[in-house]
């Protein structure tokens, strides 16, 4: 016994099947901004971010810059950064009160921007060279404001490696 499907909804199964695949393609685990933003993702210098002049958060001395199209005021993001620390390093049982964390000024952008890895769109990044954590400010698909900042302090404490392959057992901490 065979079944036999209707032409049409062979055709439209077929359509909706190469649409989700195109989807999953353009929106990877670190392809996480606004649609439009995954699609086009906004360009940063580095050095244009480190010469943001950058607040300091209230609780653990953060550096914090923040790019001028972020739509949010600065003593939120401030206080979530130090909320999210105070959450990671409580859930890694971490002593050393962000000394390793305040190493890298977090420079906070809009949304998915360029970089050297996940075909180009990322919406947090760890570079030590750059002494930089760059985070997006919201993410598609992801809760919350700075969803990925954890994520990336886990790349500087040395407790995410850098090719992903332990992200599983790190997720209950970071998230993402």
């Amino acid at each position: 016994m065979s079944i036999r499907i209707p032409t049409r909804l062979y055709t439209r199964l077929i359509l909706t099947l190469g649409l989700l695949l195109i989807v999953s393609f353009t929106t990877s685990c670190a392809n996480m901004g606004r649609w439009t933003q995954t699609i086009d993702p906004e360009e940063v210098s580095k050095e244009d971010l480190k010469d943001i002049p950058y607040e300091v958060t209230p609780e653990y001395n953060f550096k914090v810059s923040i790019a001028k199209n972020v739509p949010s005021n600065k003593k939120n993001i401030l206080s979530n950064v130090d909320r999210q620390f105070r959450q990671f390093s409580r859930c890694y049982d971490l002593k050393d009160n962000g000394t390793e964390a305040r190493k890298y000024m977090i420079a906070v952008v809009d949304g998915t921007f360029e970089c050297k890895y996940h075909g180009g769109k990322c919406n947090g990044e760890f570079d030590p060279g750059a002494g930089l954590i760059i985070a997006s400010f919201k993410a598609f698909n992801r809760k919350g404001t700075l969803p990925l900042l954890k994520h990336e302090w886990a790349h500087a404490y040395g407790i995410l490696s850098s090719d992903h392959k332990n992200l599983k057992t790190v997720k209950k901490c970071t998230r993402y």
